[in-house]
């Protein structure tokens, strides 16, 4: 955790002191190992340093006499596993924490970032009141003037630039009712220029996956992969980005004896635990997805009854694959033809079979496309749809599913209505407002059904908040598709034309 930085220069100050006094009289490095060996000389001269930077470690503070202990459980704000944190609050004060034993996620573990999740309500750089800077210095205020002089400032821009000048960021760290509410809120402004940061780390999978079966989400979950008997990672470490996660893979991999296939191209803490390490260039991944169903394919390999009943155009799929041979996909990702095809047998003969990917693979100009490529490989094989199989796509934070379903999205309304009149006039009756009065808030039917401008593409100005629509040309105007279902038809193009398949299971 970050401590204050006047202590931390303080501490590193009275180390350098007490190094500065052992190095004194000419004893450079050399001829300090020369004299009295590196063991043994490392250990005494660690002894002999005053270390007044070290503290020592003292445990969180006793509950007041007679204070009202209680115990409340809830879930670690960190990374997307979800684990349980219990906590230990008197008098409304947290004091104690530890780890939920009965929660199917963690079961009783915590990583270095939820074991300091308490420290996020203490910590000394938490924001508890509204500030302002004034004359340079940030100055406490009520929160009756923070929100009277915000809304006035704001209804100032509105006034000048129109609705659509103003950006509602919210959050993958919303509760679902606060990205509801954040959703709610653009609305009645009069604006779809909301938005939060799955734009940039998992609006590819939401796209990739909801083309493929028509709902951008994991189709399995965390503790299921414990079933899987052939696990794929792919453009994701787990071991280093959501910890926790990574017992449910090891457990997989150790009582079923399962296949453990890392495809990176760096050697990470996730690929150490690999049985099977395929290392290929940085930005190949759908080259080695065509390569392993070229093997499966070409060995037959492949669910003749899973496709036949489930998948449309899988031929889409063969036809392209074809191009890409052993020898072609060695060329362009480095992977040797024998290894793919060793990891595209076991994928398609030893199920369950999962395939694990994170912002490796979606962080990618052609990132929709990665991941359509994966989900093809899913359908051809059959697995989906299964307990210990699916497309398992860690998110980055700990609400992205949740704060992108309830509406934080800029083509959307929330549980994904879209933005036509016909959901607009569902949540007119929801909200119990009249249609035609959003329709003046927005002041244009076109922009009130127009995608809002995403977070990729905000253009502040001045203090006058975003370039109106009004004033410059939206990116989504013209060309790119002006509805929802424009958008999801310019996606959904054949397998030929961006090397990912438009199937649905």
């Amino acid at each position: 955790m970050l401590i204050k930085r006047t202590e931390r220069e303080a501490r590193r100050g009275q180390l350098a002191v007490a190094l500065a006094g052992n190095t004194s009289g000419g004893m450079n490095r050399r001829s300090f190992l020369r004299r009295s060996g590196l063991v043994a000389g490392g250990l005494a001269a660690v002894g002999a340093l005053p270390l007044a930077g070290a503290r020592k470690a003292e445990a969180g503070p006793v509950p007041p006499a007679g204070a009202k202990i209680e115990i409340k459980k809830n879930m670690c704000t960190h990374c997307s596993v979800g684990c349980t944190v219990i906590a230990e609050v008197a008098n409304g004060v947290w004091i104690g924490q530890e780890s939920g034993y009965d929660s199917p996620i963690n079961r009783g573990s915590h990583c270095a970032k939820g074991a300091a999740v308490r420290e996020l309500v203490h910590g000394d750089r938490r924001l508890k009141y509204p500030m302002k800077l004034v004359n340079g210095q940030w100055t406490r205020i009520s929160w009756d003037v923070a929100i009277n002089e915000i809304g006035d400032k704001l209804e100032g821009i509105r006034k000048k630039n129109g609705p659509d000048s103003v950006f509602w960021l919210g959050s993958a760290k919303f509760s679902n009712e606060g990205a509801y509410l954040n959703r709610k809120l653009a609305a009645f402004w009069g604006t779809n220029n909301v938005d939060h940061q799955a734009r940039i780390c998992h609006s590819t999978t939401v796209t990739g996956v909801a083309n493929t079966w028509g709902y951008g989400a994991q189709t399995n979950s965390y503790n299921d992969i414990r079933k899987s008997k052939t696990l794929i990672i792919m453009g994701g470490n787990p071991a280093e980005a959501h910890p926790v996660s990574l017992q449910h893979l090891l457990e997989g991999k150790e009582n079923n004896r399962a296949n453990y296939i890392v495809i990176e191209p760096r050697l990470t803490r996730t690929a150490a635990h690999a049985t099977e390490y395929v290392r290929i260039r940085s930005g190949t991944d759908i080259p080695v997805a065509w390569g392993i169903l070229h093997h499966i394919f070409k060995n037959g390999w492949e669910d003749k009854e899973f496709i036949a009943q489930r998948v449309a155009d899988m031929d889409l799929v063969r036809k392209e694959v074809e191009k890409w041979t052993p020898e072609e996909v060695e060329r362009v990702s480095g992977v040797p033809g024998a290894q793919l095809e060793k990891v595209a047998k076991m994928s398609a003969t030893e199920k369950p079979a999962t395939l694990i990917w994170c912002m490796g693979a979606t962080q990618h100009t052609v990132g929709t496309s990665n991941v359509r490529a994966f989900c093809n490989l899913l359908l051809a094989t059959g697995n989906v749809g299964k307990e210990g199989t699916g497309a398992n796509i860690f998110r980055g934070h700990c609400n992205v599913q949740g704060a992108t379903d309830l509406g934080l999205d800029i083509v959307t309304l929330p549980l994904y209505y879209g933005l036509v009149e016909g959901a607009w006039r569902h949540w007119s009756r929801v909200w119990e407002v009249d249609y035609d009065w959003f329709l003046k808030r927005f002041q244009d039917k076109k922009i009130m059904e127009t995608a809002g401008i995403p977070s990729t593409r905000r253009h502040p100005e001045g203090h006058d908040g975003l370039r109106s629509r009004r004033q410059h040309r939206h990116p989504y105007a013209e060309g790119e598709g002006r509805h929802r279902e424009a958008r999801i038809a310019c996606r959904r193009r054949s397998a030929s034309d961006d090397m990912g398949g438009a199937l649905r299971a």
